[in-house]
């Protein structure tokens, strides 16, 4: 038994070093674009500050939000949202409740399914408290 234990260790760290090697290069080739948001806003239950920021999907279903300015970075698990029709360039939507503005959707590029987040705790009590909600679209560009 003792003597199957080393091969089987070393052959599960060999995997995991493999899948930790290419994970990095996986989420290198996601779809990425730069907005530049002028005003604080929140994702999930994390305040960031209006700048320059790059927003990726790494994954289906995982986007990641890296600020330039300040070094912040914030990932969120996303659900697949209905196209926006509409518009045809890559944007961000938000939804302004009073002076509090929540990242709502994803749409990276123009012909893509957009990406939702779920709506974070601090919303869900402004909803609750009957705060009325307004979107406000950002248009982004690809980086």
């Amino acid at each position: 038994m003792q003597y199957l234990l080393k091969p089987m260790l070393f052959a599960v760290l060999t995997v995991l070093g493999v899948a930790l090697a290419i994970m990095p290069a996986h989420a290198q080739s996601g779809r990425r674009v730069l907005a530049n948001i002028p005003f604080d806003f929140s994702i999930g239950n994390t305040t960031l500050k209006a700048g320059s920021y790059t927003v990726e999907q790494l994954e289906s279903g995982i986007i990641a939000i890296n600020s330039d300015d300040s070094g912040q970075h914030q990932f969120a698990l996303t659900f697949p949202g209905e196209s926006d029709k509409q518009n045809q360039e890559p944007h961000l939507i938000f939804i302004r409740y009073g002076n509090e503005a929540f990242l709502k959707s994803v749409f990276l590029s123009g012909n893509e399914d957009c990406q939702e987040l779920p709506e974070s705790s601090r919303e869900r009590e402004l909803i609750k408290n009957q705060a009325s909600g307004g979107e406000l679209s950002l248009l982004i560009q690809p980086r």
